[in-house]
C-alpha cells in the first residue's frame, strides 16, 4: 500500500502535484529511499485520464441548485449534474441496470480554520442518458441505456431531488459497484434530498464561512473497471436569501472536498500550507483521504486536528488512534459526523472517545459483529476528529482502523502528532536511541523542509532543520529515558 504526501496545492485539474511516496507505516519505499517525482494529473486527484480503459464516469459540474425548503429547519437541496463518460467504453447507464451511476450529494462548511461536512444526501439515480457532447474527448452518439464513450449526459438540480429516483446509500458497495434499485417513494420537503441544518449554515452562527458542495459518484462498471478513485468533485456556494445556495468559481472536477481545506483554508484559492493532504489505500480495497493540521493556541498547547473521507472504501472506518507522549495533559477532544436520515439504515450515535496514557482513540460505538449499521466511517462522508495537548508538534504515525472484517484490520499513515518523549531518535529503527545514525538523518536532511511539520529532524518546529535543531539531538544523546 502507498500513501501519497501531497507538497502543492491542487486548484483543477490539470494542476501539477509534487509528491512525495511512502507505503502505510510512514517507511521509506522498498528503493529505501523517499521519492519525489511531478505529476501532472490530467483527472485530477482519481490519476486517470480521459480515455482510460474501460467506463469511466466523473461529475464535471454542479451547474445549480435547487432549494424545496425546510421542516424542522432542516433544509433540502439537490445538485445539478453534468456528467461525461472519459473511459474507452460505453458505461451503463439507468433503469434498465438498476439506476447506475449514482450520484451522492454533500455539502460542507470551512470555518475558522476547520472543514466540516454538513449536509449529505441519499443516491440520485440515473434514468436515460443524453449523447451531448462538451467532455474531454469526443461523443460517439450513443445514448439512452449507456452513456457513450466521450459522451456528456445533463440533469437539471430539480430532477435530481426527484425522491422516487433517491436511494438509500446503504445499498451500494462503492468497492465492487454491487447496486440495488432505489426503492421509489415520496415524503415531505427535505425527504432523502440534501439536507443541512440551517443553524449549521447560519451567517451569525458562522461568519465568514465559505460552502461547498460535493457529488461523489458510484457507477456498477466504472467500480469493476477500477475507474472508481476519480468519481468525486466539488464547487464553492454562496448563502443567499432564504438559505439559497449559489454555486460560484469553477468545478474541482474529480477533486474531492477534503482538498478545499488546505486549498482555500485561509480563503477562496489562499492555500493554508499547515494543513497535510494525504491518499491512504485499503490494500484490495478502497482509499480514504486523511488531513492533519497542528495550531499553536499560544498559551502552551496546541490544537490537534484531523479529518477522515472516505471515498469508496466499503469496508468503512471503525476508529482513529492518534499516540501522545506519556504525562501529555490534553484537552477539549472533539468529533463531528454528519446524520443518515429519511429511514437510512444507518445509526447516528457518535463515536466513543478515549484518552490513554499514549493515545487518543475515536471508535465507532459498536463493532461490525455487534451492529453492522452502526456508525462507521462510510462512503461518500467525511468525518472531523481534534484535542489540544501542551506538546509541540512532530512526524508521528497514526492508525485507522477499519469497521468491516477483513486483512489488514487497520492501516497506518504519517501525520503531525504530538511529539513523543524521546525527541531524536529519528532513524526509524526503533531502538530507542539517539546516536550515529539519528545524526545522519538529520544532516541529510539540513535546510528548508518541504513544508512546516514534514521534517521528522525540525525538532523546533520552525520549518527547516539547521543548528538549533542539531543542538537538541545532541542535548538527547544516549539511550532514550
Amino acid at each position: 500500500m502507498r500513501l501519497e504526501i501531497f507538497f502543492g496545492s491542487v486548484a483543477a485539474a490539470g494542476a501539477v502535484i509534487v509528491v512525495a511516496q511512502l507505503n502505510a507505516g510512514g517507511d521509506l519505499d522498498s528503493s529505501d529511499e523517499q521519492v519525489a517525482e511531478t505529476v501532472t494529473n490530467q483527472a485530477g486527484e482519481g490519476g486517470v485520464s480521459a480515455g482510460a480503459i474501460g467506463p469511466d464516469v466523473i461529475y464535471t459540474n454542479c451547474q445549480s441548485v435547487s432549494n424545496w425548503g425546510a421542516v424542522g429547519g432542516i433544509r433540502g437541496y439537490s445538485l445539478g449534474s453534468y456528467t461525461c463518460n472519459i473511459g474507452d467504453e460505453n458505461l451503463l447507464w439507468g433503469n434498465s441496470h438498476n439506476g447506475t451511476p449514482g450520484l451522492a450529494m454533500n455539502a460542507y462548511r470551512l470555518y475558522n480554520g476547520r472543514l466540516m461536512q454538513v449536509g449529505m444526501s441519499w443516491v440520485k439515480h440515473a434514468c436515460c442518458a443524453a449523447a451531448g457532447s462538451g467532455c474531454s474527448i469526443g461523443c460517439n452518439g450513443v445514448g439512452g441505456s449507456l452513456l457513450g464513450v466521450g459522451c456528456r449526459d445533463i440533469y437539471s438540480a430539480g430532477y435530481n431531488g426527484g425522491q422516487s429516483r433517491l436511494g438509500p446509500r446503504s445499498d451500494l458497495n462503492p468497492y465492487s459497484g454491487d447496486w440495488q434499485a432505489a426503492p421509489g417513494g415520496s415524503g415531505n420537503a427535505i425527504f432523502r434530498r440534501l439536507q443541512v441544518v440551517e443553524s449549521d449554515i447560519t451567517e451569525a452562527n458562522f461568519p465568514d464561512s465559505i460552502y461547498f458542495v460535493e457529488g461523489v459518484y458510484v457507477a456498477t462498471d466504472d467500480a469493476q473497471w477500477g475507474n472508481w478513485l476519480n468519481n468525486a468533485s466539488y464547487r464553492q456556494v454562496t448563502l443567499g436569501p432564504d438559505f439559497d445556495l449559489v454555486v460560484t468559481g469553477p468545478m474541482y472536477e474529480t477533486i474531492p472536498a477534503i482538498l478545499a481545506w488546505r486549498d482555500h483554508g485561509n480563503g477562496i484559492n489562499m492555500p493554508d500550507e499547515s494543513v497535510q493532504i494525504f491518499k491512504v489505500d485499503v490494500p484490495e480495497e478502497g482509499r480514504f483521504y486523511a488531513a492533519a493540521k497542528a495550531s499553536d493556541n499560544d498559551d502552551g498547547t496546541w490544537r490537534y486536528e484531523y479529518a477522515l473521507f472516505n471515498l469508496n472504501s466499503h469496508r468503512s472506518g471503525g476508529s482513529l488512534s492518534v499516540p501522545i507522549p506519556p504525562g501529555a495533559a490534553v484537552s477539549n477532544v472533539g468529533f463531528h459526523d454528519v446524520d443518515y436520515h429519511s429511514g437510512e439504515a444507518y445509526d447516528n450515535t457518535d463515536w466513543e472517545i478515549a484518552v490513554g496514557d499514549t493515545s487518543v482513540v475515536w471508535s465507532s460505538p459498536a463493532t461490525f459483529a455487534e451492529n453492522p449499521n452502526t456508525n462507521a466511517l462510510r462512503w461518500g462522508t467525511m468525518y472531523n476528529f481534534w484535542f489540544d495537548a501542551d506538546v509541540e508538534p512532530a512526524p508521528g504515525d497514526v492508525t485507522l482502523g477499519l469497521f468491516r472484517p477483513g486483512t489488514p484490520e487497520s492501516v497506518a499513515f504519517t501525520v503531525v502528532v504530538p511529539r513523543q518523549n524521546c525527541v531524536g531518535d529519528i532513524d526509524g529503527d526503533g531502538d530507542g536511541d539517539v546516536g550515529v545514525k539519528d545524526l545522519l538523518v538529520l544532516l541529510g536532511s539540513w535546510g528548508p523542509c518541504p513544508k512546516k511539520g514534514a521534517c521528522p529532524a525540525d525538532f523546533d518546529n520552525s520549518g527547516d532543520v539547521g543548528v538549533k535543531d542539531l543542538l537538541i539531538l545532541l542535548g538527547n544523546w544516549g539511550p532514550c529515558p
